[in-house]
């Protein structure tokens, strides 16, 4: 793993970037000021093809071509004395423009406009004295997915078009590193486990970084930190991605992301007032604030590269009458804004000095993480230390039994899973098959094993095993979207498969993880633990982890694959459910 920051590193820590800004005389005039906050700036220019074109200047051009980069270049000369060096020149693909579609995907011309625009995209970032690039992939997402109707696949097929964004990632990339060989390069959102079209778009940058060694690395700027999760949520999440991705790598690629690469994970100190969502807890500023300090303190101890924020409100300026009359800045005029901007830059103007809180449960979690970095564990030793499955036994698509009961295989869940027994699911015969999860958050996206391809009204099963040598007391902690049962050898812990409409989401009031906690005790041995999860629409998963109340895991479980030599699965414990026996496989056991 890189050696700047991380949970074992000395020093300032990682770098902090703040996203997003243009160019403004304010950062020749006050560059000090905005160095005593952050680390960089994302300068955008807009879209990788038109915001490309018309702020730096066409193909072949000097880099100094435009207005835009003439004032770009004073602010970075500015900040770079100041010491902001961590400048990234950012592009996005726009939600309307042309690519993805099949027009573009499988036109060789569109392939060579990339290649143009992301090779002046590095040239001009490369000339202006920028750290590297950022590339937010994000707008286009819902033609990411194979089942939209814009591919027809009239004379072409899916894996045309997946191989096609996985060689125009590959085409981009290398023309940006061919004029700026060093760069930097963040992906935005930087969810890997992503669409097929994006995820492939994503493969080829990796693809063509780590075939020539790019020192500057991937980074993955998660965007799943924006939220005040609890302290272990915090802790894992930059390397949620780590031991998915790996499953998609050559060995040459997977030490490449090992030594240059990293997730980046993003704060939304401002989410309170901008995320527009209805139930997020209303509370004082001071409060929020205090959380967001924990949360920056504990990023910057296991983030090993860059930690970054975002807001709809610039926070690198001077906030006040002042600055709104000699700079002309809009004023965040939301209740409390004043406290929270000024909280939020007081924050971020002490944080080298900040540590995150002495409390004893991290310490097991810090320790995990270092010997995930250093090789000593796996990716789903991570998961198990984090009290959560790293893989599960999957069967579906399955009906909605809600929706339809014809095909929803209900008592395929209480049977061990076996890879040559098939049930009848929602398209035809179905049948168990192994799923790396590999996220130590405890969070399960089941679009991500049927490929994002029709996953409204279904339904699937999940197994597992549990192992404990000793009696645990613990919480089953869940969140779901939209329903859920969840078995421990023949006691059903938790039932919510009866909503009857979509679930309010993956988020408890646009915060935690979990909304439910159901008390129970393990006792030694090895037992099966099994879900069903239903889907009405869009989104589709849930959280898991045992642990206490508050997000920490529990420890001494260790989990594995449900498979058919598992019949010694000891199915005859009966776990203790609240503090009571669970009764019949039909009973309740409210959170």
């Amino acid at each position: 793993m890189p050696s700047s920051g991380g949970c074992e590193a000395g020093g300032d820590g990682p770098p902090l970037i703040a996203y997003a800004a243009v160019p403004h005389r304010y950062f020749d005039e006050r560059a000090e000021r905005v160095a005593g906050l952050y680390d960089g700036l994302f300068f955008t220019v807009g879209s990788w093809d038109e915001g490309v074109a018309h702020q730096l200047g066409p193909h072949g051009a000097e880099p100094v071509a435009t207005a835009w980069a003439a004032a770009a270049a004073r602010n970075l000369t500015h900040l770079r004395r100041s010491g902001v060096v961590e400048n990234l020149l950012g592009v996005h693909f726009g939600e309307s423009a042309p690519w993805p579609s099949p027009e573009t995907l499988l036109s060789p011309t569109y392939r060579q406009k990339m290649e143009r625009h992301f090779g002046r995209l590095g040239q001009v970032a490369a000339a202006l004295g920028f750290r590297g690039v950022s590339i937010d992939i994000e707008y286009p997402s819902p033609r990411y997915v194979l089942d939209h109707d814009i591919y027809t696949f009239d004379g072409y097929g899916a894996e045309d078009i997946v191989a096609a964004a996985a060689d125009h990632g590959r085409a981009a990339t290398r023309a940006l590193l061919d004029a700026f060989p060093t760069a930097v390069v963040f992906l935005l959102p930087g969810e890997v486990r992503a669409r097929p079209v994006e995820h492939a778009f994503m493969r080829g940058v990796l693809e063509a970084m780590a075939e020539r060694d790019a020192p500057g690395g991937l980074h993955l700027g998660y965007e799943r930190s924006y939220v005040l999760y609890d302290a272990a949520t915090q802790v894992a999440i930059p390397r949620a991605a780590h031991g998915w991705l790996e499953l998609d790598l050559s060995p040459a690629q997977r030490s490449y992301w090992r030594l240059r690469c990293s997730v980046a994970p993003g704060i939304w100190p401002l989410h309170m007032a901008e995320t527009g969502a209805t139930d997020y807890p209303c509370r004082p500023w001071s409060e929020e604030l205090g959380e967001l300090a924990v949360q920056l303190a504990i990023l910057r101890r296991v983030t090993t590269r860059y930690v970054w924020t975002f807001s709809m409100h610039p926070l690198w300026h001077d906030h006040g009458p002042e600055a709104a009359a000699v700079f002309g800045f809009d004023q965040a005029a939301f209740t409390g804004a004043r406290e929270a901007v000024a909280g939020w830059q007081n924050i971020l103007a002490n944080r080298r000095g900040a540590m995150p809180p002495a409390d004893p449960r991290l310490t097991p979690l810090w320790r995990a993480v270092a010997d995930f970095d250093a090789g000593r564990i796996d990716a789903d030793d991570l998961c198990s230390r984090f009290g959560t499955p790293g893989t599960w036994q999957v069967i579906g698509l399955l009906d909605n039994p809600f929706v339809r009961q014809a095909f929803a295989a209900r008592e395929a869940v209480h049977r061990l899973p076996s890879a040559h027994a098939s049930v009848h699911g929602r398209d035809g015969a179905v049948r168990w098959f192994p799923f790396p999860n590999r996220d130590p958050t405890g969070s399960v996206d089941l679009r991500l094993p049927f490929a994002w391809y029709r996953t409204d009204d279904v339904s699937a099963h999940l197994a597992c095993t549990l192992e404990t040598t000793r009696e645990v007391q613990t919480n089953l902690c869940v969140g779901w979207d939209d329903g859920l049962a969840v078995w421990l050898d023949d006691q059903l812990l938790f039932d919510r498969r009866a909503y009857g409409h979509a679930h309010g989401g993956l988020l408890y009031r646009d915060r935690w993880l979990f909304e439910e906690f159901v008390p129970l005790t393990i006792p030694p041995g090895k037992h099966r633990l099994a879900l069903t999860s239903l889907n009405a629409r869009g989104r589709w998963g849930f959280n898991l982890r045992f642990g206490d109340r508050e997000g920490y895991p529990a420890d001494g479980l260790r989990f594995g694959l449900a498979t058919p030599s598992g019949q010694d699965v000891c199915i005859e414990h009966r776990c203790l459910a609240g503090g009571v026996e669970a009764g019949t496989p039909d009973a309740l056991v409210d959170g």
